[in-house]
């Protein structure tokens, strides 16, 4: 059907920006995300009965999910449309309009947009794309057609949407072909989904697997309504309990802290899959701190932060989604592993360990319930096929609720292999975790062998998955939920001074140090000299042995280029280095210019990190640590958090990384003076605090931390000001 909607407005651009004024809405522009999430009446406009469309198949899927409200179909052309009465236009509808939906050509959206308005709506979804998501043109349309429903207060959800599915508000506005002739399930999942093609495909495979949701919303461009709006919704709803969301960008960085810090204190789980990992063009940036803390590490920073749970992956989103619906408030730590072979043992412990999973080790009463059956051999992981009476499929059940029974596990996951007969398996599982009040979790690793086993843990409402991998990373995120710590509040040192920011620029090592020594984090002693000539001068000022190292404006990495020159006894020593120095960066680095040598005195450290600052403009000031020296770019093993943090939070930064071990020694060697580090990264995080946006990007690489009570030492720094 060709739309045949009369036109209103020829073009229009308007001058103001209504995401400006979104941040602070006036009391006309503000409607309720509850009355469109609660619809008594509904207006479809561009219906039709052809479900190849999209007006056809929001239609039949109203209709098909059973909507009670009141249904105006709108469709220039016909005066039915399956059994109900259309209209022309929504001027020409009797009674008042609480939702519209529109799937129609861009070209008519603001013109209807407008019709809207003028009859009323409370709030339009617009499904059309080409907005936004299509250029600058497309923008300039987005932000006219925001502006017209905001004259009369209506607001929009999209464009570039796919709409609403509301189970629990027994209503579904989406044109996915997902719904057509299927019944949605309710659950206690809250959805919202920036991607609608994301949402459909989720909703279709979380079916599949028996979870239901209580609300799914695509909020496309969130031209006006965005994420935090729905969020928000979900936090106060009573039909949710946990809240999923794809997200590729955030609109409103500091709104979507607020949510989240209000998501945690409801006791609500958000569960994020965000989009856009990746850092294009890391790897010219200016230091280290700037090519490791990047949009994405410093969003993940803000979520760690407010207990918010990022998963890389939506079926584990959901599955884990679906467990923390149904055992609200239950912490996971330590993890039975059951499996009808030895082989999915071996297999599913090595990945519980790869994730930080921790196997449960199984009570007394535990183990001398499972040596009858399991003579010798009663511990985590179970090989049930190992059963001494070679009846394994017998001991299943009993297994299952003897493990759940014991005080020190948390959750069990039941990965299932090929067996004689998997079905008959997997519902002696579910009768074994039947009436326990701990979650559980199987695996089906077959193929089309497992089918009658999914369709049985489906009817029996078990949670299951087809790969080990997306039951460890929900595992992983729980046990994550479960230990989240939120951070105490920074007290800043009473004789830490609050230094002015200097003007925009390169700050090199040397100022670096001055600004940092002030701030209470050692240096290392050295002198500058502007030529070769003053090089053994400067060293005889100070101890030896000595580090030289090249000073210019246009190297970063100065090592790179042969730079610095490391353990000179003597100052003729650093002279004769300094000379060959000279010759050699100016074959590596013709161009550069270089202002002269740093002279120091060389100190040993038992281990190097990287702590440095960047301003992140969604986020604000970060501090980053991480493994420094060579190791800074070969194993991108840092932490991130908004500065500034107290020096007990610096410690837990420090125990998230990789290099972790080494704090507490290794092979022989003694533990390192971590207090020391983690004072340094809270003193440092002030210093992004007091300059703020002035301050770009801070390096200190390495930072030399000695073995426990000797302290640290910054070596060599780095800072952009803008």
């Amino acid at each position: 059907m060709k739309w045949a909607g009369p036109r209103i407005l020829q073009h229009i651009h308007l001058d103001s920006n209504p995401t400006d004024r979104m941040t602070t809405p006036s009391a006309s522009l503000l409607r309720t995300v509850d009355e469109i999430m609660t619809p008594r009446s509904i207006a479809v406009i561009g219906a039709s009965e052809d479900p190849r469309k999209f007006g056809g198949r929001i239609l039949r899927t109203l209709l098909e999910q059973g909507f009670h409200g009141t249904l105006y179909p709108v469709n220039a052309q016909r005066g039915e449309l399956l059994g109900h009465q259309a209209y022309p236009s929504i001027d020409r509808i009797p009674g008042p309009i609480d939702l519209a939906i529109m799937a129609i050509p861009r070209e008519h959206v603001l013109d209807t947009i407008a019709q809207c308005a003028k009859a009323g709506v409370k709030g339009a979804i617009v499904v059309t794309s080409k907005f936004s998501d299509a250029g600058d043109e497309g923008a300039a349309l987005e932000r006219d057609l925001v502006e017209i429903a905001h004259r009369s207060g209506m607001r929009i959800l999209g464009p570039n949407c796919i709409g609403i599915i509301s189970p629990v508000n027994n209503f579904v506005l989406c044109p996915s072909p997902v719904l057509l002739g299927r019944s949605v399930l309710r659950g206690e999942i809250g959805f919202v989904s920036q991607s609608g093609a994301v949402m459909g495909t989720i909703f279709d495979r979380a079916i599949s697997q028996g979870i239901g949701f209580s609300h799914c919303i695509s909020i496309g461009n969130q031209g006006d309504l965005e994420l935090c709006d729905f969020v928000d919704y979900l936090i106060d709803d009573p039909a949710t309990r946990v809240i999923c969301s794809y997200v590729e960008g955030i609109k409103r960085p500091q709104r979507f802290d607020q949510v989240a810090a209000r998501a945690r204190q409801a006791g609500k789980p958000w569960l994020i899959v965000k989009a856009g990992r990746t850092e294009a063009g890391a790897a010219a940036a200016f230091s280290h701190t700037a090519s490791l803390a990047g949009s994405h590490a410093a969003f993940a920073a803000v979520c760690r932060e407010q207990g918010v749970l990022l998963i890389d992956e939506p079926e584990a989103m959901f599955l884990l989604a679906a467990g923390m619906s149904r055992f609200p408030g239950r912490t996971v730590d330590k993890i039975a592993l059951l499996s009808p072979s030895g082989g999915g043992c071996a297999m599913a412990t090595d990945r519980l360990v790869d994730v930080g999973g921790v196997l449960a080790t199984f009570s007394t009463a535990t183990v001398a319930a499972l040596d009858p059956m399991y003579p010798g051999v009663a511990h985590n992981p179970v090989d049930i096929g190992a059963a001494n009476d070679g009846a394994s499929m017998s001991h299943t059940e009993q297994t299952h609720r003897a493990v759940l029974s014991d005080v020190n596990v948390d959750l069990s996951l039941t990965v299932i292999t090929a067996a004689p007969d998997i079905a008959r398996f997997a519902e002696m599982a579910a009768d074994g975790i039947a009436g326990s009040d701990k979650p559980s979790m199987m695996v089906l690793l077959p193929g089309r062998a497992a089918e009658e086993a999914r369709a049985l843990l489906r009817q029996r409402n078990v949670l299951h998955t087809d790969t080990l991998d997306s039951a460890l990373r929900a595992i992983s995120a729980w046990r994550e939920w479960s230990m989240f710590v939120a951070p105490e509040m920074p007290v800043r040192p009473p004789e830490l001074p609050a230094l002015p920011a200097p003007s925009a620029g390169l700050l090199g090592e040397q100022g670096v140090k001055d600004v940092i020594t002030a701030y209470g984090i050692g240096v290392n002693h050295g002198r500058f000299a502007s030529t070769v000539l003053d090089v053994a001068s400067a060293a005889s000022q100070l101890t030896s042995p000595y580090v030289l190292k090249i000073v210019s404006s246009d190297i970063v990495h100065k090592t790179d280029v042969g730079g610095v020159a490391l353990g000179l006894e003597h100052p003729e020593d650093v002279e004769t280095a300094a000379r060959k120095m000279w010759e050699r960066v100016r074959v590596q680095v013709p161009h550069a210019q270089i202002q002269g040598f740093l002279v120091q005195e060389q100190v040993i450290g038992d281990l190097e990190l990287l702590i440095g600052l960047k301003h992140d403009d969604q986020f604000g000031p970060m501090v980053v640590v991480g493994a420094g020296g060579v190791f800074t770019e070969l194993l991108k093993d840092v932490v991130l958090a908004r500065a500034p943090v107290s020096s007990e939070r610096a410690v837990r930064m420090l125990r998230g990384l990789r290099i972790a071990p080494v704090l507490d020694g290794m092979r022989g060697k003694p533990p390192i003076d971590i207090q020391a580090a983690a004072e340094a990264v809270s003193r440092l995080s002030w210093l992004a605090h007091d300059w703020g946006a002035s301050l770009k990007e801070l390096d200190i690489n390495p930072l030399l931390v000695r073995r426990a009570g000797l302290g640290c030492v910054a070596v060599d720094g780095r800072a952009l000001l803008c």
